[in-house]
């Protein structure tokens, strides 16, 4: 098993520096582009240049945040000499979300480190296998998962790295699946400036007008998360590196919480888990450090419930703690001294890795008057103090009546530790850099006004096989029987936006389906471990294809078709590679996409698919489908999005079909939404619709 790693977040030099020498193994950071936390400070280069060799030089390690999606124009741009850089500083690893910008290391840092970011929502060991064989030395598991769940990854995958949270903030949408900052307010979770809608008040509904609120109005608002009592379980589940939140912390609270958990991870090694035993004192240190209406420990052991939501608002409280010892860390060096009459003088120091530092000079006089002593010799050897080491053993090989300047001796100690240190600066070899090459624009062809449907009901389906100008639909898996039965065209099996192990393993896929179309990494894996056909698959647009690095990134793992996400505005969709993706032009935007289940929390579970409606404080009233199959929740916009009356600009951009999703419909409603597409680009009608409707981003875009 690979070295246990703490790992804490920093948001400036001084607490990257402050948690090193608190106990951290490792930090993550962002720099001044594409990191998640976009409004936190961030590291300048020369920042970082000097957190990493402070990091290297302590025997820690230093991991940068590449994990947001990215434009077509800024990878071209800005990505290789931004990541060029830092490779250059000796970055040990970076933290990606974006498919595009994982092949980019790929191709051009080669031997560079990749961790998968939890912004994948890796659940299983499907997903977690994916990656293993495209390259990453690590994954970092989505927060959903429990024990079980990170020992099955594990067990799978035993040569890759598993990262897991174990302390801060929760998010209550699956990482990389909630849109609601962006649809709501433009800004982006996926681009690092989410507002956190789900800290605000939410009103609950039932389908008879009810209201659920019994507890609390804070409904989408997670505790913040607490696992110290479980690292022995999470240890032997296979979590290699144990992840703190909180780059937008301050200083007390990283270097406060770093301390409680190096405590408890070296008991543990110490003592073992039989031994482990978290003290109550600990727990109020955690408490006061910082605490968001207490702590839940809730998705180690459980799939849900009430108990993680803070139900109140969600302050984020804390209390003056004892301060924490964060004077530098000093690491122990052994000295030995050879002093010998007519021969060379040598001083050399040994780290504690072995590593051996000289320096000779020239041969050692008699002294003509007063000798140097042995304690003179000694005392300039051992003046340490303004270094990053400290004397643990001093050994001299002396001869009486010799005369070497003092001066001479602590110039000869300098240039030594100078080299000591230039040792604990090299983590590894030099990382491989290759040349860029920038990909040639794409000229993109007509749209096709061929018509692709996603269904999840009866009435759907209902609605669609009465019409004739539909080419594919998209089922549930357990539609598909009565969707292969009735309608005339191709039938997809639509998989969920996330699977979990429990369900991945009864999945099955029948041979009488045109293809798939895959939510998730998970299911990719779990595809390819069925050996099913790629040629067959679609990425749904929850695979992130933002721009054509990730596009050829899939297309060279054998998925040639996908979807067009959300959140890139019609100038940013024609820099882009349409030509095998589909284009959704209706839909109720899926902007929260939970394990907890607000329906159960509110309404209680009861297993029958229930929808209830949770209205914000400017009465948009969102509907929130349980979806109990596979035991989540989605949260839906409050306005359809519809882009008929877009259909000149839609059809300069060339893609392969367009496609209508349908979720919370009803019959009637999707026969009206079939018939306004059928008028507007079968008939080249004009759009006419009565109701309030959004574009998405199409016009605005996102930051």
């Amino acid at each position: 098993m690979n070295q246990l790693e703490l790992l804490s977040p920093a948001g400036d030099i001084d607490i990257f520096k402050a948690v090193v020498n608190a106990g951290a193994d490792a930090v993550y950071f962002g720099g001044d582009l594409f990191g998640a936390r976009a409004y936190a400070k961030n590291f300048t280069i020369e920042e970082a240049e000097t957190a990493i060799n402070y990091a290297h030089l302590h025997d820690s390690r230093a991991y940068l945040t590449v994990n947001t999606l990215l434009k077509n124009l800024e990878i071209e741009r800005n990505l290789y000499s931004y990541l060029k850089q830092y490779v250059e500083a000796g970055i040990d690893a970076f933290i990606v979300q974006d498919f595009g910008v994982f092949k980019f290391i790929r191709e051009f840092f080669p031997d560079t480190h990749i961790h998968v970011s939890t912004q994948a929502s890796l659940c299983t060991e499907f997903g977690a296998k994916f990656f293993q064989d495209l390259g990453a030395s690590r994954i970092v598991t989505a927060r959903e998962i429990g024990i079980d769940e990170i020992k099955a990854i594990h067990s799978k995958c035993p040569d890759l790295e598993i990262e897991s949270f174990i302390h801060g903030a929760l998010c209550v949408c699956y990482s990389g699946q909630c849109l609601m900052s962006s649809i709501i307010g433009g800004r982006s979770g996926n681009r690092g400036r989410c507002a956190q809608p789900c800290r605000l008040p939410y009103d609950a509904f039932d389908s008879q007008g009810n209201k659920l609120n019994k507890k609390g109005s804070y409904i989408l608002s997670p505790k913040d998360f607490c696992t110290i009592n479980y690292l022995p379980e999470m240890i032997d589940a296979g979590v290699m590196s144990f992840k703190i939140e909180g780059r937008m912390k301050q200083l007390s609270y990283a270097t406060g919480v770093v301390n409680v958990y190096r405590h408890y991870i070296d008991e543990y090694l110490y003592r073992g888990a039989r031994n482990y035993s978290v003290s109550q004192e600990d727990i109020q240190k955690l408490l006061d450090y910082g605490n968001r209406s207490g702590f839940t420990d809730l998705y180690l052991h459980k799939h849900n419930g009430p108990e993680m939501i803070t139900f109140e608002a969600p302050g984020h409280t804390k209390s003056e703690g004892e301060s924490v010892d964060i004077s530098e860390k000093k690491s122990k060096v052994d000295c030995s001294i050879k002093a010998l009459l007519g021969k060379p003088f040598v001083i050399s120091f040994t780290d504690s890795k072995g590593n051996v530092a000289s320096t000779e000079l020239g041969l050692v006089d008699a002294a003509k008057s007063k000798p140097t002593t042995k304690e003179d010799i000694i005392k300039a050897a051992s003046g340490l103090g303004n270094t990053i080491f400290e004397l643990n053993r001093l050994d001299i090989d002396y001869d009486d009546g010799i005369f070497i300047p003092v001066s001479t001796i602590k110039g000869a100690r300098r240039e030594a530790l100078e080299k000591l240190s230039e040792f604990a600066k090299v983590k590894e070899l030099p990382k491989t850099v290759k040349a860029f090459k920038e990909l040639n624009n794409v000229s993109n062809f007509n749209t096709s006004s061929d018509c692709f449907v996603t269904v999840s009901s009866k009435e759907h389906l209902k609605a669609v096989i009465e019409r004739d100008n539909i080419k594919a639909i998209g089922v549930p898996p357990a539609l598909f029987n009565k969707a292969f039965q009735s309608f005339k065209g191709e039938v997809y099996i639509y998989l969920p936006p996330i699977l979990r192990n429990e369900y991945a393993k009864d999945l099955q896929i029948d041979d009488r389906a045109a293809g798939v179309i895959a939510a998730s990494f998970d299911e990719l894996g779990l595809l390819a471990d069925m050996d099913y056909d790629k040629s067959k698959i679609i990425l749904d647009h929850r695979l992130y294809t933002f721009n054509n690095r990730s596009i050829n990134g899939f297309n060279a793992a054998g998925f040639k078709r996908n979807c067009a996400p959300y959140e890139l505005s019609l100038k940013e969709l024609k820099h882009r590679d349409n030509r095998n993706s589909q284009f959704i032009i209706y839909s109720r935007i899926p902007m929260m996409i939970t394990a907890n289940c607000t329906v159960k929390n509110t309404l209680g579970c009861r297993k029958s698919n229930d929808l209830i409606t949770i209205v914000d404080r400017k009465n948009e009233n969102m509907t929130v489908a349980c979806n109990c199959d596979y035991c989540y929740n989605t949260i839906y916009n409050s306005k359809k999005y519809i882009a008929f009356d877009m259909k000149d600009s839609i059809m300069e951009l060339g893609f392969a079909e367009l496609r209508l999703d349908f979720t919370i419909e009803s019959y009637q409603e999707t026969v009206d939404i079939l018939n306004e597409f059928h008028k507007v680009f079968n008939d080249n009608k004009s759009f006419r619709y009565t109701e309030d409707y959004t574009r998405g981003h199409l016009k605005r875009g996102v930051e």
